[in-house]
């Protein structure tokens, strides 16, 4: 039954497990427990990954050639760039070694995708998973002062921005040309994901970040958001397919971007009213982020059992 689940396990699951360890990073505060228990959910879920890629490489490669798999791929690199500042206080020469190894295969996705897709573009391929590639590398910039790395952050950053630019308008003329197949519409999520990313990552490598761009960068993010809530109702009926795991990160990351920022708006000297709203606003989005990702574990949970369950009658029959 086990190598039956492993066989069949999805890329996109990288994604489930990148908002799961993004949830632990954001209840932290809450409770320590909590923390533990989801760094521990992710680290099983993109284990199992890895095991699918030593055990069925081809099948791995085959997903390779589809763009929509292999730009959600970089979400396992991600995983792997988060779990790493939970290793900080422990071995740090393996947390580095990790994060490292990490931001180094998320470049050579970077690479491999632009050869294989950006040079041969096909407009009707272009999905908001592509940010993933592109703006997902931006994680690395969070994570950089931990290391000691800012200056290399600050490089990732800018070029982050660049791609994230171009990407916004190439997956807006797609989404305006072409009706998007239905297990691609849960990917309309990752919408949501990008300014926040920018946020907290402009956030940690500023010394001295300015209001005026830390106010317009909350506004822009709950823009985004609000778009993409006003389609998850009808994302939400879908059958489950595999990219239910864009209805996690971008949640987490909306409701961790608006935390940073609510803290460093403290510090201006900001009306103490806006601030009580903002707090307001971090809990509410705080626990619909806890919400979705449980919801999407759940669900994956149940795929994974149905593939066990199928593969055995498979065997039987």
């Amino acid at each position: 039954m086990l190598k039956n689940i492993i066989e069949k396990i999805p890329v996109p699951t990288a994604g489930m497990a990148l908002g799961l360890i993004s949830l632990g990073v954001l209840l932290k505060p809450y409770s320590e427990a909590f923390h533990i228990i989801f760094v521990v959910l992710s680290l099983l879920m993109v284990l199992t990954l890895c095991l699918k890629m030593v055990m069925f490489p081809h099948s791995v490669r085959e997903d390779l050639k589809n763009p929509i798999l292999a730009s959600v791929l970089g979400t396992f690199f991600m995983t792997f760039m988060q779990l790493a500042t939970y290793l900080v206080p422990l071995p740090y020469s393996l947390a580095l070694f990790i994060w490292g190894a990490a931001v180094l295969g998320h470049c050579c996705l970077i690479v491999y995708f632009t050869v294989a897709f950006i040079f041969k573009l096909n407009l009707k391929q272009v999905y908001p998973s592509y940010f993933i590639v592109y703006a997902g590398i931006v994680l690395a910039t969070i994570s950089s002062p931990l290391f000691g790395l800012e200056l290399l952050g600050s490089v990732i950053f800018w070029f982050g921005a660049v791609c994230i630019v171009v990407m916004i308008v190439l997956v807006a003329c797609r989404y305006v040309r072409f009706a998007v197949p239905e297990p691609a519409k849960p990917l309309l999520c990752i919408f949501a994901v990008p300014i926040s990313l920018f946020l907290v990552a402009y956030l940690a490598i500023s010394p001295e970040p300015q209001p005026a761009v830390v106010i317009t960068m909350i506004i822009c993010a709950q823009l985004s958001l609000l778009l993409v809530l006003t389609q998850l109702p009808k994302l939400l009926r879908l059958p489950f397919y595999p990219s239910y795991a864009a209805m996690t990160f971008p949640f987490v990351m909306c409701a961790s971007a608006l935390t940073k920022a609510t803290a460093s708006l403290q510090t201006f000297g900001i009306n103490s009213i806006l601030l009580i709203a903002l707090e307001g606003l971090v809990l509410i989005e705080t626990v619909f982020a806890a919400a979705m990702v449980l919801y999407v574990f759940a669900r994956y949970l149940l795929f994974f059992f149905s593939a066990g369950k199928a593969g055995q009658a498979g065997q039987a029959g």
